[in-house]
């Protein structure tokens, strides 16, 4: 099928095309002029933004093993609804995906269950248990896009020195979170103001930076890219700001809500367990913080961390409710409620996309990896209309910015769920 997408703002953060025309899809690339002796089908995208798919990095599909949170099915379809044609499946499932016969299962399960592209991120221990490394190998050569310890440290500095230099050859990058397991242990928000006035354990932000600070030493010393998820403090963007100026083979990305929400967020809402997150909601100054570094390009991008739960896991007291929240569907509205349009889509599209070595631009040629989009319409957070399984959001009956009006992968035009 052939689409014109008429009168639209065509927006790349990759190759800076910023301008109104028209574009046509055929044959699954993208065309900047009409090919010729071909009937198109229009979409009008008058007072609209087209701009190339969303890319995630992280989301908990939970399948095998946790279908009742989600599945491949409707983690996709919840990818659709937020705007992402290709999702990286998180390893924490059950069985774990330490094994290449798991990796080429889920690949293949993928594409026969899930509208979007969903890849796999192999786990970089066994069971994700930090102590013995999994074959990355074999996992490699099973399709997988990158390794991970999913949000489990990995506490042993010469386990996970090994786990680098194992991993290296291959050229996947290594995506893990920063910590320090024993100021994490117990604590289940940020230490500050707000912990003291609600009289919950603190998580100090000392713990990021501690953890951080070794990826960046190990990291340099290794040469393996290790890509950091879930930046949370000030601190330790500033950490990775001055690993990037010496060349240090590292990338880092942030969440949707620690650009939107802060720690105050806990005792406003009525210690609601959907803002018990990990890394927790941070202070403004880290909020502001995070900002910066997505505009100044020391963060790669944002990824959803989609964390889809039930209400046994979240219907507890909030020390003892399971950390996380469901991102994909919520993920680019939230950014474009708190930043320009250009910096939320450079986030979750070109910057994600650069890590995976993918192609998202609206280039001449280009795989046809499209959204249209209204960045100033707005809509209400309801959690209960979601396609995922799980509706655990703090951004529940919140107005957000963006309305999709259309997503196109591999040149058709998919329907929302």
């Amino acid at each position: 099928m052939t689409l014109q997408l008429k009168g639209g703002r065509l927006l790349c953060t990759a190759t800076g095309v910023d301008q109104l025309g028209d574009l046509w899809v055929h044959q699954g690339r993208i065309c900047r002029s009409a090919p010729h002796g071909v009937e198109a089908q229009v979409i009008d995208c008058v007072g609209q933004v087209v701009t190339p798919a969303l890319v995630d990095l992280d989301a908990r599909l939970c399948d095998p093993g946790f279908t009742w949170r989600e599945s491949l099915r409707t983690g996709g379809d919840a990818a659709l609804r937020g705007g992402f044609t290709t999702v990286v499946a998180n390893p924490e499932t059950d069985p774990v995906t330490d094994d290449p016969s798991f990796v080429r299962e889920v690949i293949a399960r993928a594409g026969l269950e899930s509208k979007v592209e969903i890849r796999v991120a192999a786990a970089l221990t066994k069971g994700l248990k930090g102590q013995e490394l999994s074959e990355l190998g074999l996992m490699a050569e099973a399709g997988a896009s990158l390794f991970s310890n999913a949000d489990r440290l990995v506490s042993d500095s010469l386990v996970l020195r090994n786990a680098l230099l194992y991993a290296r050859p291959f050229g996947l990058p290594v995506m893990l979170r920063a910590g320090d397991a024993d100021l994490e242990s117990l604590a289940v928000m940020n230490e500050g103001a707000s912990s003291a006035l609600a009289g919950l354990r603190g998580l100090p932000a000392a713990a990021e930076e501690l953890g951080i600070a070794r990826l960046i030493a190990l990291a340099r010393y290794t040469g393996t890219h290790v890509h950091v998820l879930g930046v949370s403090t000030k601190l330790a963007l500033d950490q990775l700001r001055s690993a990037l100026a010496s060349d240090v083979s590292i990338s880092g990305s942030t969440t949707p809500l620690h650009c939107l929400l802060n720690d105050a967020e806990i005792l406003a809402s009525g210690y609601d367990t959907d803002t018990r997150l990990m890394p927790p909601l941070r202070s403004e100054e880290d909020r502001l913080a995070l900002l910066e570094g997505l505009a100044d390009g020391t963060l790669l991008g944002v990824s959803s961390a989609h964390a889809p739960l039930s209400r046994v896991d979240k219907e507890l007291e909030f020390a003892f409710a399971t950390p996380g929240a469901t991102g994909l569907e919520t993920a680019l509205s939230t950014l474009l409620s708190c930043m320009p349009l250009e910096h939320a889509l450079r986030a979750l599209s070109a910057g994600p996309a650069k890590l995976l070595a993918l192609e998202r631009s609206l280039r001449d040629g280009a795989p046809a990896e499209l959204l249209v989009l209204d960045p100033k319409a707005t809509w209400t957070v309801e959690p209960s209309a979601f396609a995922s399984k799980s509706a655990n959001t703090p951004l529940a009956g919140r107005q957000l910015r963006g309305v999709l009006s259309a997503v196109i992968h591999k040149g058709q035009r998919l329907h929302f769920a």
